[in-house]
């Protein structure tokens, strides 16, 4: 966790990791199809030539299920726990035991640029604190980024990111309790060809990258993030809810301040399975994707709150 001013911070609440990560979405027409997508050149065991996108397949019975009752409605999401066992394992651990209980959502990050303006990002959750600061009470275990070729941040991805382990060029991305939930950034025409662009993939590669950019456009993401953190979850019900959540207003967006502007709860998490939900759940995919209409501003600064 990093230090400001004393306290405890959470890297994905503190404005240096949102201005990186808003970087990263500027750059959005190199990037797409040179710095996320020639990931699947850059392997030599050529783990990308036999991905499955298994976010979207079907669910066995017993795969373990997530409820968050939050605030703003209840929605679900699905743990896998073949991509990220080791993450998956310290989760479901902490569920539990209740420690996401009474937690709340800390940041909602909301584009303000040009390319990305109006569009919904990812929130975050599972902090003590409403500002995301660390207390005596918060889980600081760090688990080692668990990154699959199967995995990747669609809408409703949930991810894993608290910092970097290691020095200089050792540096590794680490997971721990605070968990990210995946918005949309592939909303206009002008992205959605971006990121169809396939003129620099390897030929060999070239259907996997065709089938991945088609569900980003399909069924929105955030591919900018892709292949960077440990991704364990997908929602799988309560769109309505995640959707309230992801669009809530913030404090002040021209100050970096993304804590949401009235508290926004889990009220109670806990687990149960996917045979035990699948007869009255929507799917992982969000029927709204597509029917968006990104905001001018969804955020007020503190200065207009009355």
């Amino acid at each position: 966790m990093a230090n400001q001013g004393g306290k405890k911070v959470n890297p994905m609440h503190s404005p240096a990791f949102v201005k990186y990560f808003k970087f990263s979405l500027i750059a959005i027409i190199f990037l797409a199809a040179l710095l996320i997508f020639l990931t699947f050149n850059k392997s030599d065991d050529n783990k990308f030539e036999d991905v499955k996108f298994v976010q979207y397949d079907k669910y066995a019975d017993d795969m373990d299920v997530v409820v968050y009752e939050t605030t703003l409605g209840t929605f679900k999401a699905v743990l896998f726990e073949d991509e990220a066992p080791n993450y998956v394992k310290y989760y479901k651990k902490l569920v539990e035991k209740g420690y996401y209980n009474n937690t709340y959502v800390f940041g909602v990050v909301t584009g303000n640029e040009d390319e990305n303006k109006g569009d919904h990002l990812y929130f975050t959750g599972g902090a003590k604190t409403a500002d995301g600061e660390t207390t005596d009470n918060t889980n600081t275990e760090t688990i080692n980024a668990e990154i699959s070729p199967n995995m990747w941040t669609f809408k409703g991805a949930l991810g894993s990111f608290v910092g970097t382990d290691g020095m200089l060029f050792w540096k590794k991305n680490v997971a721990g309790s605070s968990v990210m939930f995946f918005g949309n950034s592939v909303t206009s025409e002008k992205k959605k060809q971006e990121v169809k662009n396939s003129e620099n993939v390897d030929s060999s590669m070239e259907s996997v990258y065709n089938e991945l950019s088609e569900k980003l456009c399909d069924y929105g993401g955030v591919p900018e993030a892709s292949q960077q953190y440990t991704i364990f979850g997908q929602v799988c019900d309560g769109w309505e809810a995640y959707n309230k959540i992801l669009s809530a207003e913030v404090k002040d967006i021209d100050d970096d301040d993304y804590q949401p502007l009235d508290d926004i709860k889990f009220t109670r998490v806990y687990l149960t399975t996917w045979g035990e939900i699948k007869s009255n759940a929507e799917g992982p995919i969000d029927k709204s994707v597509g029917t968006e209409q990104p905001q001018e501003k969804t955020t007020q600064s503190t200065s207009e709150v009355k």
